[in-house]
């Protein structure tokens, strides 16, 4: 089936994913290394746990983990075209990384902060279930008690709760010059925003009327800059958490990967912002 027909799920999407790789060959054999070079501090990278449970530096281990994979899904949809969902994994992965380095940096602040962000999270959400008029949501009274306990519970242990908005995350951890990309990849791609959908239109220039753009070929001019700035944000996170807990010969390869990056031409926008 062709790509008319099944769009990215097709077979035929191979040929554009050899394309795509031959294009952007520099960036993409960045992204290859500095992902072996990620795995390998992933597996190998020790935090001792705290008798009392998860440390910063362990929660800062899973949140590595969540931005590998992060990076990893960038690549196979930039590989593929898929130039939008790639740069909105781009995004989440610099999200994550802005929560490594606060992770990082704050200690056991951050896990305070992130223990009342998600009970804070939960309260919202539990108290717009309870306040939906029953015909809108119809709880059933076992689960509407659940939620009513839980929300009793929060006023009464005065259980802190609050926000930790990625900008702050981004300050703690010392990266809030990273975050102006934050903004440009939630408004270019990961939000249906005017900016995002004018990817799939042609502007009419060639002809009477614009046009909807979709598929493997749209937003390819892009890919090698989606693809570096992934690199640049993993590379970031490598850094930081092989900071906190180093692996044997991890620094050494991440200032390899770093001279690599810093050679790319479609690096200079985030180096001008980090």
């Amino acid at each position: 089936m062709s790509i008319q027909e099944e769009g990215f799920l097709s077979p035929d999407i191979s040929q554009f994913i050899r394309e795509h790789r031959e294009n952007s060959e520099a960036a993409f054999s960045l992204a290859g290394a500095l992902n072996r070079t990620a795995q390998h501090l992933l597996l190998t990278s020790e935090a001792p746990v705290d008798g009392d449970g998860l440390n910063a530096t362990n929660i800062a281990q899973l949140l590595f983990v969540r931005a590998l994979s992060n990076f990893q899904g960038a690549i196979l949809m930039a590989e593929r075209g898929a130039v939008v969902e790639a740069r909105t994994l781009a995004r989440t992965c610099l999200e994550t990384v802005f929560a490594l380095a606060s992770a990082v940096s704050m200690q056991d602040g951050f896990i305070d902060r992130i223990v009342a962000n998600e009970m804070g999270s939960k309260s919202k959400g539990a108290n717009w279930l309870l306040n939906q008029p029953e015909q809108t949501i119809k709880i059933e009274p076992a689960a509407h008690s659940e939620l009513k306990s839980f929300v009793d519970r929060l006023k009464q242990e005065a259980e802190p709760t609050g926000s930790f908005a990625t900008e702050e995350m981004a300050r703690n951890g010392g990266l809030d010059g990273l975050y102006v990309l934050f903004r440009q990849l939630s408004s270019d791609a990961a939000h249906p925003l005017l900016e995002a959908l004018n990817r799939y239109v042609d502007d009419g220039q060639g002809g009477l009327r614009a046009e909807i753009l979709w598929g493997p070929a749209c937003g390819a001019d892009e890919i090698e800059d989606t693809v570096t700035m992934a690199c640049c944000f993993l590379l970031v996170g490598a850094v930081t958490l092989n900071m906190a807990c180093p692996a044997v010969g991890v620094g050494d390869q991440l200032g390899a990967h770093f001279d690599t990056y810093k050679s790319l031409p479609s690096s200079a926008s985030a180096r001008g912002k980090s």
